[in-house]
């Protein structure tokens, strides 16, 4: 019969979060209420979603076809990635495994393999999650830790916005997995060692999702790891504590976290032995190296840009709280970061002080865990390359928002604010529900504009094809980085055609649907953009399939503005030699996204000029018929 540890073994001493073995009732509704707090605005945005037809694009685009070819070609890999090379064949890597897939699937089946499926899908993974942080907390050190974990969340659901439930994109489902995940190994820190099978999926997960969680997950889940074999190895020295559970049942809820770990990493190493080179390969010497492709050396960010960018996040009124999507190389507000670090101080030595019971060893796990995740995270911060994005870091925000957790936690351990607290919680609870609530009102589907794009352009094309060919779908694309693109490879594949792309794109579209050119019976391009459009139709081998515009004739006039403005503008700044680049392969993206040396004003004249979107025409040509690119060099460096 086991022994292991639970709260009827527990002391119970004077300050404890829990002063009795029976839940407190009004804290657990109050939890209830909180929980429908975040699945209210979940639902509306839903609603409001599901108003339009959703025709995926872009990185949504890759990840419905991720999972709607899931039985007969399983993923064995992430997301397309950022990672390897671009142009190489089969060069471009994927995030680290297949995680997402597995656990958007469901729920997508249930709804038919709609697209809106998929956006029901991510809602519920990211709510189960946050589920599973209340559960755990609550389990671990009471009801007021369960309100107070689910406030956070709530508090993350208003600030992270829709978009972070309706889109697959995998860097969302990595935010809620990576919070249950602190949670589940505060408890294996506080001695719940069969939390740590959970701890490792949860932590696996985020890995998988997104390979910027491999720094943060790995030495978290190595102490605690290491933690749990302390135990055990005392254990069976007889040297534990009396409520320690015995050796036998420490070991085998070890060797379960390794069970979920080996089978988490099964299908990415079998990817990595079917082809060459695999993604782990891939991803290991992506991250390994300190050239890019091209042989360029590679710019990481730094230690002191690092920090600045930790202060910007850890603040009393920061982004985490306020849910503004600040650029982590704008300057932080050094007050409100030299105040947060005041107030954790104080509750840390608060904690430190109380009497020695249950609630001082938990928070002071807590506050350790928090704190080594914290240095880890900036030392991970300063060894980020390329682009600097927000989103990259937005794990900053879930440690916050535990932070914060564990000082209202300290707080309520003092007898005379106990009471307080709880309403106070709920109150917030209630606050920012109702705030995300009239936000989620207004939700759209992910990059409606594309959308249009993909819906208006597809059923023309697709009438004029002949179901029994092969497709081998290509692009020119300056405006939306493949992502209409990719749509219209979605859409026609749904209607049931066999279409594919050439083997650079495969990490996007997976290896199955590769399509060698010589077995394609045409090849149809899908082209964005007045110079690329005019350009075919003068080919003589290029048959014009369809062809869509979603502007409407007053946003043509505005956009046809916005472009000369852009233009006179380079001009006027010298930068004449960029004017080329906005009709070349993804040549938009370097204004809008901060890669070309241009002012801020040059960004938004760009960033409104892309919004509006380009008109998209599908062309068919024989195979072997000639590439086309505009090319330019843009500038000198």
């Amino acid at each position: 019969m086991s022994t292991a540890p639970d709260r009827a073994m527990e002391p119970v001493e004077p300050g404890d979060l829990r002063p009795d073995l029976h839940a407190d009732r009004l804290v657990d509704r109050f939890t209830v209420l909180a929980l429908l707090c975040i699945a209210v605005p979940l639902v509306v945005a839903l609603i409001s979603a599901g108003q339009a037809h959703w025709y995926p694009t872009g990185d949504m685009a890759q990840a419905e076809l991720h999972v709607r070819g899931f039985f007969r070609h399983p993923p064995l890999v992430g997301a397309a990635g950022r990672i390897g090379d671009f142009l190489t064949p089969y060069g471009q890597g994927s995030h680290p495994g297949p995680a997402m897939w597995v656990a958007l699937l469901p729920v997508y089946l249930v709804f038919g393999r709609s697209s809106f499926g998929l956006m029901v899908s991510m809602s519920v993974v990211q709510f189960a999650f946050i589920l599973a942080a209340v559960a755990l907390a609550r389990r671990l050190a009471g009801a007021l830790a369960g309100l107070a974990v689910a406030t956070a969340a709530a508090v993350l659901v208003h600030s992270l916005g829709p978009a972070v439930f309706l889109e697959p994109w995998n860097p969302w489902p990595a935010v809620f997995a990576f919070f249950a995940f602190l949670v589940a190994t505060w408890g294996v820190l506080c001695g719940r060692h069969r939390w740590l099978a959970l701890s490792v999926f949860c932590g696996m997960f985020a890995v998988q999702c997104h390979a910027g969680y491999i720094p943060l997950v790995g030495a978290t889940l190595a102490i605690a790891t290491g933690t749990m074999l302390r135990r055990w190895w005392t254990a069976g020295r007889g040297s534990s504590a009396a409520h320690t559970a015995p050796p036998s049942d420490q070991l085998r809820w070890l060797a379960a976290a390794v069970g979920v770990f080996v089978a988490m990493w099964l299908p990415p190493v079998i990817d990595q032995w079917r082809r060459e080179p695999g993604n782990l390969r891939i991803l290991w010497r992506h991250f390994s190296s300190t050239t890019d492709a091209d042989g360029t050396p590679r710019q990481f960010v730094g230690l002191s840009s690092a920090f600045r960018a930790f202060a910007g996040e850890f603040s009393v009124a920061g982004p985490w709280l306020r849910g503004s999507f600040r650029q982590p190389s704008e300057p932080p507000n050094w007050a409100l970061f030299i105040l947060a670090v005041v107030v954790v101080g104080v509750a840390v030595v608060a904690t430190w002080r109380m009497q020695r019971s249950v609630t001082r060893a938990h928070l002071l796990a807590l506050f350790g865990l928090l704190s080594i995740t914290a240095v880890v995270g900036i030392g991970s911060t300063a060894r980020i390359f390329g682009e600097f994005y927000d989103y990259v870091i937005r794990w900053w925000w879930v440690i916050v928002a535990l932070v914060a957790v564990a000082a209202v936690l300290t707080a309520a351990s003092v007898d005379r604010l106990r009471r307080v607290v709880a309403p106070v919680l709920l109150a917030v609870s209630a606050l920012v529900g109702t705030l995300a609530t009239v936000n989620a009102a207004d939700a759209q589907i992910p990059s409606p504009r594309n959308s249009e794009l993909v819906g208006g352009v597809t059923p023309l094309a697709a009438r004029r094809l002949d179901p029994n060919g092969a497709y081998l779908i290509r692009w020119y694309d300056p405006a939306t980085l493949g992502g209409v693109p990719y749509g219209v490879l979605l859409e026609l594949e749904r209607d049931g055609f066999r279409v594919g792309v050439d083997s650079p794109a495969s990490a996007g579209a997976l290896p199955h649907r590769v399509i060698p050119e010589t077995s394609a019976t045409a090849v149809l391009w899908v082209v964005a953009g007045d110079v690329a459009i005019d350009a075919f139709r003068e080919r003589a081998d290029a048959t014009e399939l369809g062809f869509y515009d979603q502007r409407t004739a007053a946003e043509v006039a505005t956009s046809d503005e916005l472009r000369a403005r852009l233009i006179a503008r380079l001009e006027e700044l010298g930068l004449s030699c960029l004017v080329p680049t906005l009709d070349t392969q993804y040549g938009l993206a370097p204004l809008v996204i901060g890669n070309a040396p241009v002012p801020q004003d040059v960004r938004v004249l760009a960033a409104d000029y892309n919004l509006l979107g380009l008109p998209v025409a599908v062309f068919s040509v024989p195979i072997g018929a000639p590439l086309y690119f505009v090319t330019t060099d843009g500038c000198p460096k």
